[in-house]
């Protein structure tokens, strides 16, 4: 009897933007050594990628030391980087998704300093009540430059969201703004560094978003596939790698020439008393069909990067 299917691990995305930025820093000496031939296609847009891979992490984690133990020769560094890969292709689908026009750092500064005195504010009336840590909010007033005005915004964030459940009903704080300083924040680091001559050390040497993000996504993909191939080894007696989310290099299903078909078909008889009958290798391929998940294009999809 097959194995009933396991429930979807809940999807997990990045908390922290300074975290993805300090991945993709780590990260990025591997991506220059990415020749064209080693990018690949992947068809599942980034965040729904970047989620699947951190969802599975405790799941490959738990299984470390068997992999090592019984998979001597697997590159096992791929798993130990794989949050930091996942974090990098994150920031880079940041970077390509932002308009240049929100790179702007003058602009991002002028709302990242109104910004930033607000929650200053309201942390700070919080922090008189014992309802946040009095040491954070002073060290965060102290920041001075326009990058510790970006880490500020992300540091506010993170500082009211670890108490937002105690905080939320006894400040005027919403939940996007919150939001947009963690976002703004990482955004006016990233243009604050590509800046000529500021934060030279800092700045990507990958300058083309495209690139950039193609190289990204091409090496997670990579690495969250080796690790699937290894737990499908050591778990296939037991289902092979049915915890863990699908292949990033799928290609999702097209339709099929049978179920074009019965769509004919059934066009057909909604014109006429006496519809035509399918034949019972159409009727099975239509209703195969119809059971693909919404969330499944029903032709190929485009590819989210390709070599």
């Amino acid at each position: 009897m097959a194995r009933p299917p396991k429930a979807a691990p809940a999807p997990v995305l990045p908390s922290s933007p300074a975290a993805a930025l300090a991945a993709y820093g780590r990260v990025e000496p591997k991506l220059l050594e990415l020749g064209p031939e080693d990018l690949v296609t992947v068809y599942v847009e980034v965040p729904r990628a970047v989620s699947s891979v951190l969802s599975a992490l405790p799941h490959l984690r738990e299984l470390r030391d068997e992999i090592v133990r019984d998979l001597p020769n697997h590159p096992i560094d791929m798993l130990d980087e794989l949050e930091d890969y996942a974090l990098a292709a994150w920031y880079a689908d940041l970077l390509y998704s932002t308009p240049a026009t929100e790179l702007d750092a003058k602009k991002l500064t002028e709302e990242a300093g109104t910004l930033r005195e607000g929650l200053l504010v309201a942390a700070e009336a919080l922090a008189y009540r014992n309802l946040l840590d009095k040491q954070r909010v002073a060290d965060i007033r102290k920041g001075k430059g326009h990058t510790d005005l970006a880490s500020d915004l992300i540091a506010l964030a993170e500082l009211f969201r670890g108490s937002w459940d105690k905080v939320r009903a006894k400040t005027a704080v919403e939940d996007a703004e919150l939001e947009r300083a963690a976002d703004l924040g990482v955004r006016l680091l990233a243009a604050l560094a590509a800046r000529p001559g500021k934060g030279s050390s800092a700045a990507p040497k990958i300058t083309d978003a495209a690139d950039r993000r193609a190289r990204a996504i091409s090496l997670v993909a990579k690495a969250y596939e080796e690790c699937r191939r290894a737990v499908a080894y050591l778990r296939w007696h037991e289902g092979g790698d049915g915890d863990l989310a699908p292949s990033l290099l799928q290609k999702p299903r097209g339709r099929r020439p049978n179920a074009e078909k019965a769509a004919a078909a059934a066009a057909a008889g909604a014109s006429s008393e006496a519809p035509a009958k399918l034949s019972a290798d159409e009727e099975g391929s239509a209703a195969a069909d119809g059971a693909l998940s919404s969330a499944e294009p029903a032709n190929d999809a485009e590819p989210v990067a390709n070599a």
